[in-house]
């Protein structure tokens, strides 16, 4: 049975992790700014990308940042893998570190990225599925924000396909985890949501 006295600092371990600020340290290395000055000002591999001029280096930028951020919810799973729950506890902490970064004063990133490496040391068949729906949403609306909506939709949806009822017994704490994930980002996502519907307004007017 999970003690507090075992959760606790596993979270807080997996907070930390999930705390690093990938998108601005490698904006700062490499163009000497602060990523929170650029585009949306979100410290993500999206925003990141935004500071280097070039196809080439938007996309190695964004590749690094998304890998680096999943890798942190990956690494922050792994922490807590006695247990499902201690580990779904662990790469909870890991999303709300990077979501609420004490280094960026609790200004971090959208949360993707290392819900995306938490959901794949997870279970990786469901994380395969979001993916999947992410893609096909990003490319029939072109936007990035859908396809990450789409995504934490996708995921509970997934979890109950694979496996049924089993999905509110056995694999509870990891289906409350994706319906979490699914609310939190479209949460983190709301400006952007503003946004659309807004220019969507205005160009019916």
């Amino acid at each position: 049975m999970l003690t507090f006295f075992i959760v606790a600092p596993r979270f807080a371990l997996a907070f930390m992790i999930g705390a690093v600020p990938f998108a601005w340290l490698l904006v700062r290395l490499a163009k000497g700014i602060d990523v929170r000055t650029v585009g949306s000002g979100n410290a993500g591999a999206t925003n990141a990308s935004r500071a280097f001029v070039t196809r080439g280096g938007r996309l190695a930028a964004f590749l690094l940042v998304y890998l680096l951020d999943a890798g942190k919810g990956l690494a922050a799973v792994l922490v807590g893998n006695e247990t499902p729950l201690l580990a779904v506890v662990c790469a909870a902490g890991a999303v709300l570190g990077h979501v609420f970064s004490p280094f960026l004063w609790f200004r971090g990133g959208k949360g993707v990225a290392t819900a995306t490496g938490a959901l794949f040391a997870l279970d990786w068949r469901v994380t395969l599925v979001g993916l999947g729906v992410f893609f096909v949403v990003r490319a029939a609306t072109g936007q990035v924000f859908f396809g990450s909506l789409a995504l934490g939709c996708a995921l509970p949806v997934a979890l109950v396909g694979l496996y049924g009822s089993a999905a509110f017994h056995e694999h509870l704490p990891l289906f409350v985890f994706c319906c979490v994930i699914a609310a939190l980002l479209v949460w983190t996502h709301r400006s952007n949501l503003k946004k659309f519907f807004a220019a969507r307004a205005a160009g019916s007017a």
